[in-house]
C-alpha cells in the first residue's frame, strides 16, 4: 500500500518563511532599482542644469557687446524705387560672429534680390544681439517709426528663448503679434525659425541633447504660429542642422563657436533667399513654387503635438509697462 503525503499546517509554516523572504528581498530589489532610477534622472538634471548656467555666462554674448547691425542702400546701378527689406530679430539676425560685414544674412539677402529684382533695395535691420522673442514688439516700434513700410521683413529668432528657458507661450504670444502687425501694414514676412542648438560644440551632453530637442520644439511651435499668422517660414535647423554637425570647424565663428562664422551666415542666406524673393514677388526665374513652409520633409520628430498644443495657448493680450507694449497669457 503506498503511502501519501499530505501537507499539514506544520508543514506550510516552515516554507513560508523562506516564500516570505523571497518576496522581501525581491521587494527591496525594485526598489533600490527605481531609486537608482530616480537618483540618476537627478544626476542628469542637476548637470544639465550646471552646463546650462556654465554655457549661458560663457557664451552668449551680452548686450553691451551689440555690434551695429549695417544698413543701406544696395544695387545703386537700378534706377527703380528701391525696395524695403527689415532684418528682426536676435544676434543672427545682426551678423554677430562674422569678421566681414558683408557676409551677413542681411547684406547678402538684400545684394541678391536687388541683382534678382534689378531695382536697389533698401536695407535696415531693427535686430539686437540677445533678443529674444519679446523684443520682437520693440523692434516691431521700430518698424512703425520707418518713413515707408517694408515690402519683406525677415525674422529670425527663437535661439534665446530656448537658452533662456523663456515660457512658450509668451515667445509665441509676442512672434504672432509681430507677425500679424507686419501683415496688417502690408509688408510680407518670412520667418526662419530656431536654429538646431544640438549642433554647438562647446555644449557638453546632456546639455546638448536637451539643447536640440527643446529648440526643435521650439521651432515646430513657431512654423505653427507664423503660419496661421501668414508668414512663410524656414526651418534653419532642417536646412542647416546637418551641415553645422558635419563641419562645425568652418561653419561656426571663431569668436565663441556658438555663432556662424561668415561662411555659416551665408548658407543661412541661401537657404532663405528662395522664400525671400517669393514675398518680394520675384520668385525663381524657372518658375519654380516655392512653399510656406520649407523644412525636410524626411524629419520625423514626435514634436507635432505638443507644439501645436503649445502653439494653441500662446497669450495674445498685450499690456503697456513703463512705455514698452508686451505679451501676456
Amino acid at each position: 500500500m503506498s503511502a501519501t503525503h499530505t501537507m499539514t499546517d506544520h508543514d506550510r509554516a516552515a516554507e513560508s518563511p523562506p516564500s516570505r523572504a523571497r518576496w522581501m528581498l525581491a521587494v527591496r530589489l525594485v526598489a533600490v532599482g527605481i531609486g537608482s532610477v530616480f537618483a540618476a534622472l537627478a544626476s542628469v538634471a542637476a548637470l544639465t542644469v550646471a552646463e546650462g548656467f556654465w554655457a549661458r555666462g560663457r557664451l552668449l554674448p551680452s548686450r553691451t557687446e551689440d555690434p551695429e547691425a549695417t544698413r543701406g542702400l544696395f544695387g545703386r546701378q537700378y534706377q527703380e524705387p528701391p525696395l524695403q527689406l527689415v532684418l528682426m530679430g536676435d544676434s543672427l539676425a545682426v551678423g554677430y560672429g562674422s569678421e566681414d560685414p558683408t557676409e551677413t544674412v542681411g547684406v547678402i539677402l538684400a545684394n541678391e534680390l536687388a541683382e534678382v529684382a534689378e531695382r536697389p533695395v533698401q536695407l535696415e535691420n531693427v535686430a539686437r544681439v540677445g533678443a529674444e522673442s519679446i523684443d520682437l514688439l520693440v523692434q516691431l516700434g521700430e518698424v512703425r517709426e520707418f518713413t515707408s513700410r517694408p515690402d519683406v521683413a525677415v525674422i529670425i529668432v527663437g535661439a534665446n528663448d530656448v537658452m533662456h528657458l523663456r515660457p512658450l507661450n509668451e515667445s509665441l504670444g509676442a512672434l504672432r503679434t509681430t507677425i500679424t502687425e507686419l501683415r496688417g501694414m502690408g509688408t510680407r514676412v518670412v520667418l526662419a525659425s530656431c536654429p538646431d542648438l544640438g549642433t554647438v560644440r562647446p555644449f557638453f551632453e546632456p546639455l546638448r541633447y536637451f539643447a536640440h530637442w527643446l529648440g526643435r520644439l521650439h521651432a515646430t511651435s513657431q512654423t505653427i504660429v507664423a503660419l496661421r499668422a501668414g508668414a512663410r517660414t524656414v526651418s534653419l535647423a532642417d536646412s542647416l542642422g546637418p551641415l553645422f554637425r558635419k563641419e562645425p570647424g568652418t561653419m561656426f565663428s571663431e569668436l565663441d563657436h556658438l555663432h556662424p562664422s561668415g561662411l555659416g551666415y551665408r548658407h543661412a542666406a541661401e537657404v532663405l533667399l528662395p522664400s525671400v524673393r517669393a514675398a518680394a514677388g520675384y520668385p525663381a526665374r524657372d518658375g519654380k513654387f516655392v512653399p510656406y513652409r520649407v523644412y525636410d520633409k524626411n524629419s520625423r520628430h514626435p514634436l507635432a503635438w505638443l507644439a501645436f498644443w503649445a502653439s494653441r495657448r500662446a497669450g495674445t493680450r498685450l499690456r503697456r509697462v513703463h512705455g514698452t507694449t508686451t505679451v501676456s497669457a
